[in-house]
Parts: structure tokens; sequence; C-alpha cells
């Protein structure tokens, strides 16, 4: 198996499509529809985005050798994925669509928290 196909093999692990994928790691879809279809290599800066993004093994995405995933599951990640598992189809689709706000919500705040965002002063 090579490079891109390792590469298509982490989004359909991880359940998103084309432009899902490319989005969170800043590339175009186009772009990653290239490489997955091997037109295009993968760049460095994009192995160390899936790597940083998905918490893929960069060693793995080279060369195939080892496990798909680091094995360092933050505990927190460990306890959403328990609670998704546990999840009717239904519950899992809202829980998806409540998550991607927040994310959206915390981007849109530049990372930081609600509560921490500077008061508007109106007078």
């Amino acid at each position: 198996m090579q490079v891109h196909e390792r590469i298509r093999q982490v989004r359909s692990q991880i359940g998103l499509s084309q432009a899902k994928f490319a989005e969170r790691i800043a590339i175009s879809a186009s772009y990653l529809a290239d490489i997955e279809l091997n037109n295009k290599v993968a760049s460095e800066r994009v192995i160390r985005l899936l790597s940083a993004e998905f918490n893929v093994d960069d060693h793995w995405l080279r060369t195939g050798n080892g496990d798909m995933f680091n094995e360092e599951v933050d505990e927190q990640i460990a306890r959403l994925l328990s609670g998704f598992k546990s999840m009717n189809p239904q519950f899992k689709e809202y829980a998806l669509n409540q998550l991607e706000a927040l994310a959206d919500l915390h981007n849109k705040l530049g990372g930081v928290p609600l509560w921490q965002q500077p008061r508007s002063t109106s007078e």
C-alpha cells in the first residue's frame, strides 16, 4: 500500500468526506482527491497536518509500518469516544452537529472561551 492509499484509509477510518477531511487539514478537496487518486504526491506539510489533526502516526503514513494512529490517547478523547459509541445513531448525528457548532464557535472566537472574551462597553 502506498501513501495515497493510506491517506484514503485514514479518511475512511475517521468517516469524513473528502471535503470535510480536506477542510480539517487546510487543503482543497480537489488537492486531496488528486492525492488519493495518486495524481499528486502528498507533501511533507500534508503529512504533518494529518499527523497533528488526526493523531496519525507519520511513520505509518510514510511506510505502512506500525499502527495507523498514535497510541497516546488523551483521556478526554477516550471518554468522548466511549460515550459516543454507546449512543444510538440519531443521537450520534445530533452530538456530531453540536460538536461541529462548538468547534465553529471556538474558531470564531479565536480559540478564546466566551467567558474570557473582552466585554464591549456601550455608552
